[in-house]
């Protein structure tokens, strides 16, 4: 009366395998086996589970990425070639290890392969100088991948902290606070190659990823076609006196290349970059005057805000050429203004050949002032005027200087020295013969927002000379020419005649005066200026009135 597995007398060899399905997934485990005519409840005929606790893996599952054998064929995630990539992870290769991956080179893993990440927006995976929160560099590059190369430079990266002004600082002589060496240290080139400047010291205070100045301030007579042509660039390495930059020197600063660097004085100069600065109303920050070598460019930017109180002043007044000088003695034997063709013509030995017009120095140095008893002007944009002559003889006047330069200053010069007067050789009282007044600097500021409230805070005046001579008349030297001020800021706020590069006076309280310098050159960039966007007739006329002379050129900072 008992039927198969209900009966005892059952022989076995005709029963089947059955394996607990504990998961209930259909497959079952191996280890559970019981052997009946029919499965017996929670049992199946196939024992391939590798794991009958979880309905999830079996060999009908599909393998995904969490660490487990989910289709139970011995291989594990990544190592499954039956893996469903949907699940796995997008990676990145991060090849230059900026943490910041090439959305090129996209794998799919459960694991992050070595040198991958997760970040794809990386816009050049061959250079950790370049990411999205990477520091903008003078390079040619996209180091910051907003899409544009070198841009947004003006303002700097703060790297030298916040500087506040109290008395005078020079940005050629003093620190900051935070560095032992000068700021704004120059060096005078003496090779120039590919991407590697070799400057006259060790170029100690120079950094890997300062920026620097490049700039030719000088040339001579019958070489100075490159005078005026700078350069920023960004330091990629320092070793004794050689400098290397993040990319190669682009322009050329010889008369005819870089290899020959002859008869031309060219300057690296580091920029300082801060984060605010602030000049009190008894402080000035300035620059020691230039000396054939190096000085006479106050270069700095902030990513702050540049603040200078009523009665505190940015100024490189008179620190650009030097003015002619007046001989030993007696007549007829005072020196051209100095300008970028060199030191000008003179004598200074006393010898007076019908007034020296044999010599010529009557004419000009190119920007410089010609000399000739009087001194006239030394010029850079216009203005500058003559001498007088010598009232009852033959002398020619001294001729000021011929202008130079470009109106949106894409070349940088100093202003131009005044003519020096003749040494009359008298015992008159008060006589005091000398050199004309020295040209106006450069001053280059970029910053995020400025503020000068006050006249005459930002110059490059030309020097107004007092000096004179007697003869039969008394005479006067000539005055320098105002130099180059050129602004980057986004948000400028400027009072009435807050900036100024004109030019300085000749002596003429005396009967026969020395000319006046020419004016200098001002471009102002900026984004907001005085409350007014740039290029709108509101913006134009602030400018226009917060300057001496009127801006030759104002863009927005890039």
């Amino acid at each position: 009366g008992a039927i198969d597995d209900a009966d005892s007398s059952l022989d076995s060899s005709s029963t089947s395998a059955w394996y607990a399905d504990s998961d209930s997934d259909g497959y079952g485990d191996a280890a559970v086996r019981v052997a009946a005519c029919a499965a017996p409840s929670g049992h199946v005929a196939v024992d391939t589970d590798c794991d009958d606790t979880d309905a999830a893996v079996s060999p009908g599952a599909t393998e995904v990425c969490n660490t487990i054998d989910d289709d139970c064929d011995g291989a594990i995630d990544d190592a499954d070639a039956s893996l469903d990539l949907s699940t796995a992870t997008t990676w990145y290769a991060d090849t230059d290890g900026d943490g910041y991956g090439d959305a090129a080179s996209a794998v799919s893993a459960c694991e992050e392969p070595s040198g991958h990440g997760t970040d794809d927006t990386d816009c050049d995976d061959t250079s950790a100088l370049s990411s999205p929160d990477g520091v903008e560099l003078w390079d040619g590059e996209d180091n910051d991948c907003d899409g544009v190369a070198d841009d947004g430079l003006y303002k700097g990266t703060g790297a030298d902290g916040s500087l506040t002004v109290t008395g005078t600082t020079d940005l050629l002589l003093d620190a900051s606070g935070t560095r032992t060496v000068a700021d704004g240290v120059a060096f005078g080139v003496t090779a120039l190659s590919g991407d590697t400047v070799t400057v006259d010291a060790p170029a100690t205070g120079l950094a890997v990823g300062d920026e620097v100045l490049l700039i030719n301030l000088q040339g001579t007579d019958t070489a100075h076609a490159a005078v005026g042509t700078f350069e920023l660039a960004s330091v990629a390495g320092v070793s004794a006196a050689t400098v290397t930059l993040m990319a190669p020197v682009a322009e050329v600063y010889g008369e005819a290349s870089n290899a020959d660097l002859s008869g031309q004085v060219v300057v690296l100069q580091r920029v300082p970059h801060y984060t605010d600065v602030t000049v009190d109303s008894t402080g000035t920050l300035t620059v020691s005057p230039w000396d054939g070598a190096t000085g006479g460019v106050l270069a700095f930017r902030a990513t702050g805000t540049v603040s200078i109180v009523a009665g505190g002043q940015v100024s490189a007044d008179a620190s650009g050429f030097a003015g002619g000088e007046t001989g030993s003695w007696n007549n007829c034997d005072a020196y051209q203004g100095e300008s970028y063709a060199g030191l000008g013509d003179g004598d200074g030995d006393g010898v007076c050949t019908a007034y020296n017009e044999a010599y010529g120095h009557w004419d000009n140095n190119f920007g410089g002032g010609g000399a000739h008893i009087t001194g006239a002007g030394g010029e850079y944009a216009g203005g500058a005027t003559d001498g007088d002559s010598w009232t009852g003889g033959s002398a020619t006047p001294p001729y000021a200087g011929d202008t130079y330069g470009d109106t949106d200053l894409s070349t940088l010069f100093f202003g131009s020295g005044g003519g020096g007067v003749w040494n009359g050789g008298t015992d008159t009282p008060g006589e005091d013969p000398g050199p004309g007044g020295a040209g106006g600097g450069i001053v280059l500021v970029g910053a995020d927002t400025l503020t000068a409230s006050d006249g005459a805070s930002l110059t490059s005046i030309g020097g107004t000379t007092d000096f004179w001579a007697s003869g039969t008349w008394t005479y006067g030297a000539g005055g320098g020419a105002g130099g180059s001020i050129w602004l980057q800021v986004d948000t400028l706020t400027l009072g009435t005649g807050a900036v100024v590069a004109s030019g300085g006076f000749g002596e003429s309280s005396h009967i026969r005066a020395g000319g006046d310098g020419g004016d200098g050159r001002v471009r102002i960039d900026c984004s907001t200026c005085n409350g007014s966007a740039q290029g709108t007739a509101a913006a134009d006329s602030a400018l226009d009135a917060a300057s001496e002379p009127d801006p030759g050129f104002s863009a927005v900072p890039l």
